[in-house]
């Protein structure tokens, strides 16, 4: 339960407003009585399937409201061409934009002696962080051998560099 208290910690912090809710036992019997049972004696006869992996680590949280990141003005942009209101920016990211390409509605870097790069959302992308650097790819790197073998894996995101420093400092 630590783990699942720690990840909402976690994820609250990146909404603006979030509500919990409770569901009574007297509402949730068919989930009560499959728990007691898998616990009662350990054996799972009745189930169709086992769970290997803690479900902590299949944890999503879909987002309501986007409030956007750095890729939602270029996404916008090669999807429907709109550009923003300030003049000075909208330059910018024209010639920016002409670095990536939208694929099936999923952003990403075009590279010049590398194929193309997927672009991630900063969640996405400390995700990403975790799995390379202490996961099944990696054996606790360094900062720079870290983002090499992030880009090498087909990532992008216009931090990495500070991030990977970050994340390797910790």
């Amino acid at each position: 339960m630590k783990k699942y208290f720690n990840e909402v910690r976690h994820l609250v912090k990146k909404f603006k407003d979030a509500s919990f809710i409770q569901v009574p036992r007297e509402e949730n019997i068919e989930v009560d009585t499959l728990a007691k049972e898998a616990s009662a004696d350990g054996t799972v006869d009745e189930f169709d399937e086992v769970q290997y992996m803690l479900s902590i680590d299949l944890l999503e949280v879909q987002q309501i409201e986007d409030e956007g990141n750095w890729m939602t003005s270029i996404v916008t942009y090669l999807k429907d061409g709109r550009l923003l209101e300030e003049r000075d920016k909208v330059e910018k990211l024209r010639i920016r934009s002409t670095k990536y390409v939208l694929i099936d509605g999923v952003l990403y870097k075009r590279g010049f002696s590398q194929p193309y790069l997927r672009c991630l959302a900063p969640d996405e992308a400390n995700y990403v962080l975790r799995e390379v650097h202490e996961g099944a790819c990696g054996n606790h790197l360094g900062a720079r051998v870290l983002m090499h073998k992030v880009v090498r894996a087909g990532y992008y995101w216009p931090t990495i560099q500070a991030d990977a420093k970050a994340y390797v400092k910790v």
